[in-house]
């Protein structure tokens, strides 16, 4: 299932394939095209924007207290 406007795969330039090794063949070149975009993907990870995001249920948010700088001395 090719478009009309997309460049092949790629092309046999020695001996004469039938439509199953030509099948066969187009099948693992484009599983380790998929692989090699897969892991490339993996080692360059989008940064990550935690904005809005749910924090977890343990995190609880700073509670102000005013008492917890009582033995600073102010001039």
């Amino acid at each position: 299932m090719t478009t009309p406007n997309a460049a092949p795969l790629f092309t046999v330039t020695k001996g004469h394939l039938n439509e199953e090794e030509l099948a066969a063949l187009t099948t693992v070149i484009a599983d380790l095209q998929a692989e090699q975009t897969a892991r490339a993907a993996a080692q360059n990870p989008a940064d990550r924007n935690g904005w809005g995001a749910p924090r977890p249920s343990h995190h609880q948010g700073a509670v102000y207290n005013p008492h917890a700088f009582g033995n600073v001395a102010y001039f």
